[in-house]
C-alpha cells in the first residue's frame, strides 16, 4: 500500500453545484491535494447584467484555490503539463477532454457519471431517467477513454428516484452519494483496491444533450408523459405549454385531484399544477 502521508494530488474540472457538492469534501480530506480546478466559462448574467460565477469557480475561490476557465481546454495543455497531478477528475463539466490531457495524470483520468453506466451515456443522464419515468439510478466512477462515457467502471452506487423528485431532488441525491463516496473511492484506486469492469456495448442507452422544444408539452400527451417532462426539465429549461394563447410554464403538477386554481385536460385526465408560471407574471406555487 502506498504511503498515506504523501498526499493524492487532484486535477479536478467541473462548473455547476452537482460538481462544486461532489468535489468539496475532497479540499476537507488530508489525503488529497487539489491542485486546480477547471470550470467552463463565466457566461451567464443575472437581470442587472452582472456576471454570475459558476459553482466551481465560487468554490475555487472559496478555498484560494487556482481556477481556470478555459473557452476549450486544450487552451491550458500547457499550464496542466506543467503540474504533477495523480489524478484528473471530471463531474458534469460540459466539455470534451482530448487525448493530450487525458494522457497527463500519473495514475488515470476519471469521470463522476449521473448514471448507472451502461444506461445513459451522454450529457443528460438526469433528464432522461425522469422522461423515462425510471425508479432508479446512480453514480458511476469510470477511466476516461476517447470515446464518451465509455471506459471501464471502476465504482458504482445506487440511487433511488421518488415519484414526486424532479432534476433538482434527483441531481441533490447523486450529489450526495458521489460527495459521501468519491475520496475513499479514489484512495482504493490510488492503492490498487479496485475491480475494473469493461461496459457491454449491447447494454448502452444513450442521453444525449437536451434540444431546444424537448420542453414543449402538447395536450395530445398522455399524463404520465407530460408528468415525467416537468421533472425532468423542472429546474431547465421549464417544461411548457401554449394554453389560451399564452406561454405557462409548469414546475410542479400532479394527476391526483388536490384544491388548485389551475386545471389542465388531457387525453386520459386531468393535470393539476402545483407550481406555474404564466408568461410576464410571478411564479406561483399553490
Amino acid at each position: 500500500m502506498k504511503n498515506i502521508n504523501n498526499k493524492i494530488n487532484l486535477v479536478l474540472a467541473g462548473t455547476g453545484q452537482f460538481s462544486a457538492k461532489t468535489f468539496e469534501p475532497l479540499l476537507n480530506d488530508e489525503r488529497f491535494n487539489v491542485l486546480a480546478f477547471i470550470s467552463q466559462p463565466n457566461r451567464k448574467l443575472d437581470r442587472n447584467k452582472n456576471v454570475i460565477e459558476t459553482e466551481i469557480f465560487k468554490l475555487a475561490k472559496q478555498y484560494d484555490i487556482k481556477v481556470f476557465q478555459p473557452q476549450k481546454i486544450k487552451e491550458i495543455l500547457p499550464e496542466l503539463s506543467a503540474m504533477d497531478f495523480d489524478f484528473f477528475i471530471t463531474a458534469s463539466f460540459g466539455q470534451f477532454i482530448p487525448d493530450s490531457i487525458l494522457k497527463l495524470p500519473k495514475k488515470m483520468p476519471l469521470n463522476v457519471h449521473g448514471s448507472l453506466l451502461e444506461k445513459y451515456r451522454g450529457a443528460a443522464p438526469v433528464q432522461y431517467a425522469l422522461l423515462n419515468g425510471d425508479i432508479e439510478t446512480g453514480i458511476t466512477l469510470i477511466e476516461m477513454v476517447k470515446q464518451m462515457d465509455a471506459g471501464d467502471i471502476l465504482e458504482s452506487s445506487k440511487v433511488k428516484i421518488d415519484s414526486a423528485d424532479t432534476a433538482i431532488e434527483v441531481f441533490d441525491k447523486l450529489a450526495d452519494v458521489a460527495s459521501k463516496n468519491l475520496g475513499n473511492w479514489l484512495f482504493e484506486i490510488y492503492n490498487g483496491q479496485y475491480n475494473r469492469v469493461a461496459q457491454d456495448e449491447s447494454k448502452v442507452t444513450f442521453a444525449p444533450k437536451i434540444l431546444n422544444g424537448m420542453e414543449r408539452i402538447d395536450q395530445s400527451e398522455n399524463l404520465s408523459s407530460v408528468v415525467n417532462k416537468i421533472r425532468a426539465f423542472n429546474d431547465e429549461p421549464g417544461a411548457y405549454l401554449i394554453y389560451q394563447n399564452k406561454r405557462l410554464k409548469i414546475f410542479r403538477a400532479s394527476t391526483t385531484k388536490i384544491s388548485t386554481p389551475l386545471k389542465i385536460k388531457f387525453n386520459d385526465g386531468y393535470l393539476y399544477l402545483i407550481e406555474y408560471q404564466f408568461e410576464g407574471k410571478k411564479r406561483v406555487r399553490v
